[in-house]
């Protein structure tokens, strides 16, 4: 039993060995008929090898892999600085963005409120010959303070009509 075994692995190897040979012939018969296989008939004259069989060469196949793998490693650090460029980008858009938004009635309340405070600040720091007389002063100042009083109770309304007069002094509409 043993040898029989033997015998039929042997028969096997013998017969896969030549259909093993992976080099790609080509040939035309004697009808004109183009062939391709991997081992040409003996009576082929014309038989010509397509494709040759390469060794496998396991340091060039490893160095490959490393190329291989380094490229795409290049590739995904590429990708990846640029994604977080795009990202950064993006940011920045969003931040431009938000700074070009008109502000809102609570910031433009709230600068117009610090204005009017400030303005109320300087005139009571100035001396009475600035206003020629304490009528003169304290309609001024009376005027911000006007001013400052509409907008607290009703900022829309403030905004909506805005006033030309400023105390005893007359400026033109803009």
């Amino acid at each position: 039993m043993k040898a029989i075994i033997t015998l039929v692995c042997l028969i096997g190897i013998l017969v896969w060995a030549p259909a093993s040979n992976a080099d790609i012939y080509s040939w035309t018969d004697e009808n004109g008929v183009k062939h391709f296989g991997n081992q040409p008939p003996d009576n082929a004259a014309d038989a010509k090898i397509v494709f040759k069989e390469e060794p496998h060469d396991a340091a060039a196949d490893q160095q490959r892999a490393d190329k291989e793998n380094r490229e795409a490693t290049e590739l995904i650090r590429q990708l990846d600085e640029e994604e977080q460029r795009q990202a950064a980008e993006a940011r920045k858009k969003a931040a431009e963005a938000e700074q070009n938004q008109p502000p809102t009635m609570q910031e433009r309340v709230d600068a117009e409120r610090k204005r009017l405070e400030n303005k109320i600040a300087e005139l009571e720091e100035k001396p009475l010959s600035y206003f020629g007389s304490q009528k003169n002063k304290r309609v001024r100042i009376g005027y911000y303070r006007y001013r400052l009083e509409d907008l607290m109770q009703n900022p829309e309304k403030y905004f909506k009509q805005p006033s030309s007069f400023e105390g005893n002094v007359k400026y033109p509409q803009k």
